[in-house]
């Protein structure tokens, strides 16, 4: 299931949900198929998976859902589908204590990061080591991210880059 989950292979997957997959079974690197079919982007599989029973609020073994990996991913119809169908766009209850938002901003897909501020993400929410979104993308250089980051109101006062205040580095791409 997992690596047809991965691969994108719908009739696969059809035909391992009819012979009774449990779609709540990790693979060996602790990954549920939803996780996976939403990190690839296959929206297909993810949507099989979610009216086949999925729960879209499943944690792979560092307590990231689907979301999570969709927005990490880029993949903007994956996401647009798991939050129509009630994925917190919020959901902070993982090891890292990250949301979908610093995902999405640490890898500069600022498409994703753009719908998630539509339904209401927090753009200061803050991670374990207390970064927010604007620290991932500034940390990884997407000065578009950041900039958008930041006509949401993302603070840049708070966040810090490499021990310099993070505010320099976006002040100069304004």
């Amino acid at each position: 299931m997992h690596q047809a989950a991965k691969d994108g292979d719908i009739a696969r997957v059809t035909q391992l949900l009819d012979q009774g997959s449990d779609l709540s079974e990790l693979d060996e690197a602790g990954e549920p198929a939803l996780i996976i079919a939403s990190l690839a982007g296959h929206a297909d599989v993810v949507v099989l998976l979610l009216d086949r029973g999925a729960d879209i609020e499943i944690r792979n073994k560092g307590g990231l859902t689907a979301l999570h990996a969709a927005a990490y991913g880029g993949n903007l119809e994956v996401v647009k589908r798991l939050v129509a169908e009630g994925a917190d766009v919020n959901d902070r209850k993982n090891f890292y204590q990250m949301s979908p938002l610093h995902g999405a901003a640490e890898e500069g897909r600022t498409d994703v990061v753009a719908f998630l501020l539509t339904k209401s993400a927090d753009v200061e929410a803050t991670e374990r080591n207390g970064y927010t979104p604007l620290t991932q993308a500034g940390w990884r250089a997407h000065w578009d991210t950041a900039k958008l980051l930041m006509e949401a109101g993302a603070v840049c006062q708070k966040a810090e880059l490499v021990g310099e205040p993070l505010y320099k580095e976006c002040t100069k791409r304004q």
